[in-house]
């Protein structure tokens, strides 16, 4: 049996002085394909598919039907209990092998308060079948050339799969073609739903590319199919239509057309409210965000006196929720159709304490070194790439009595906080929060305390005396 999941679908065991590396372990109740090495000597072995005479008694029958097709979702025939356990144990060995710390102080993940239909925002892709009809559905394990068409999505909502079918639908009987990302020819490229958890509202996106010579009559078929849609919900408050003229595969878009309702929707989080946009980043689990962010407000411990910097901030969530209990908030993003989301946030929510800077990270810590009132705390939100070390040298430079790092990736966290805490600060808490059940993903909230030190100790990155 593995001792723990790598990845995805694989798991990692251990026997004598071999290495284990278990592909296909979650997806695959028959085979499993195993590769091995010795952990001294460096000897590999081919892998091979093994046959499972005894899969594990913890497998359970997958909800969805696309299961094992589909690229995601892949712990879903885990128990949810279990599911939490190997998440823990990830965060705890990149923290010991990668981070450097021997006894990591890791908290139980918090579980998500749902884990079927908790995503508030789903991306769906459209394509052919192999006889030339058109798909719209989710992309197979490991081919994004390919698209089977969507029965029933058990992430979002059962009226995410309502909308998916009269679009797959109306689009075919206007005859739009899909896109071809390997010709770049045809029109329908992904259909995004966005759905406030907490508020009910919808939005709907069709990402296409330009009409050309159909344009007009494309764009007019659209317009007639969203005031269809709309009508029969009436929680769609937002019918969109992106356009991404060039070749990357995003579903993204610098054209905006509202083919029904407003430009955006409304979520709220903790008491606070905050308008979605077709291309904004907000937090995919809206309920189980506001446990994350309780999370960061918790182990930020703000006070009046506290001078807070929001790094990566995004539309404004953290800031605004931290500009409650801080005297002053200042977020730093450098997409600036985000920073013009946080400062509309801001304003509805009625925050006059929290200001909004369109810049990258590591030049806004640079102009900040020379500010008469430094942080106190600064809160980090960056990407899974996590933070590059021009960033820490600059967050160290500030030194600030307390630093809060929420991550979605385990293995950059460690790698971050290895580098912070052979300088000023360190480890005191790790808390896991489940933003994405069924999958191997897991984010953490980590709080750093400054440690007492020398004057030079940030500058020459000599590890503190502890």
């Amino acid at each position: 049996m593995c001792g723990s999941m790598t990845s995805p679908s694989a798991g990692a065991a251990w026997v004598v002085s071999w290495d284990l590396l278990c592909s296909r372990t979650l997806l695959c109740p028959a085979t499993s394909r195993v590769s091995a090495w010795k952990r001294c000597g460096g000897i590999t072995p081919k892998g091979g598919p093994w046959p499972s005479s005894s899969p594990s008694p913890d497998r359970v029958d997958a909800r969805c039907e696309h299961f094992g097709l589909c690229g995601g979702c892949r712990w879903q025939n885990l128990p949810y209990p279990l599911q939490l356990s190997y998440k823990r144990r990830q965060v705890v060995e990149a923290l010991r092998r990668l981070g450097g710390q021997p006894d990591p102080p890791v908290a139980e993940p918090l579980a998500s308060p749902d884990p079927f239909y908790y995503r508030n925002k789903m991306e769906f892709s459209f394509g052919c079948d192999p006889e030339g009809h058109l798909t719209l559905g989710l992309h197979p394990a490991a081919s994004y050339l390919q698209v089977f068409d969507l029965k029933a999505c058990h992430l979002q909502s059962e009226l995410s799969n309502s909308i998916v079918a009269l679009v797959r639908a109306a689009c075919a009987e206007a005859g739009l073609p899909p896109y071809d990302v390997r010709e770049h020819t045809g029109f329908l490229r992904y259909l995004t739903i966005r759905e406030g958890k907490l508020t009910g509202e919808v939005m709907v996106s069709l990402v296409t590319a330009h009409g050309g010579a159909r344009e007009a009559v494309w764009s007019e078929a659209l317009r007639a199919m969203a005031a269809t849609i709309a009508a029969s919900h009436p929680s769609i408050r937002s019918f969109l239509r992106v356009v991404n003229a060039t070749r990357s595969t995003i579903a993204f878009g610098d054209l905006e057309e509202v083919l029904y309702g407003e430009p955006k929707i409304r979520e709220t989080l903790l008491g606070r409210t905050f308008e979605i946009t077709a291309n904004s980043f907000f937090q995919t689990n809206s309920r189980q965000a506001e446990h994350l962010y309780g999370t960061v407000l918790e182990m930020a411990a703000l006070t009046r006196e506290d001078r807070v910097l929001d790094l990566y901030s995004g539309t404004g969530a953290i800031s605004i929720l931290a500009a409650a209990t801080a005297g002053e908030v200042r977020g730093v993003e450098s997409l600036a159709e985000s920073v013009r989301n946080a400062e509309r946030n801001a304003a509805l929510n009625g925050i006059r304490n929290a200001y909004f800077l369109c810049a990258e990270a590591k030049k806004a810590l640079a102009a900040l070194a020379a500010d008469r009132q430094p942080p106190t705390v600064i809160i980090a939100n960056p990407p899974r790439a996590g933070l590059n070390s021009a960033v820490i040298r600059g967050m160290m430079r500030l030194r600030p009595r307390r630093i809060i790092y929420v991550s979605c990736n385990p293995a950059t966290l460690a790698r971050d906080l290895k580098e912070m805490c052979e300088r000023q600060f360190r480890l005191a808490a790790v808390q896991p929060v489940d933003m994405f059940p069924h999958t191997w993903h897991i984010e953490c909230v980590a709080r750093l305390d400054e440690v007492a030190t020398g004057p030079d100790t940030a500058e020459t990155g000599e590890k503190p005396a502890l």
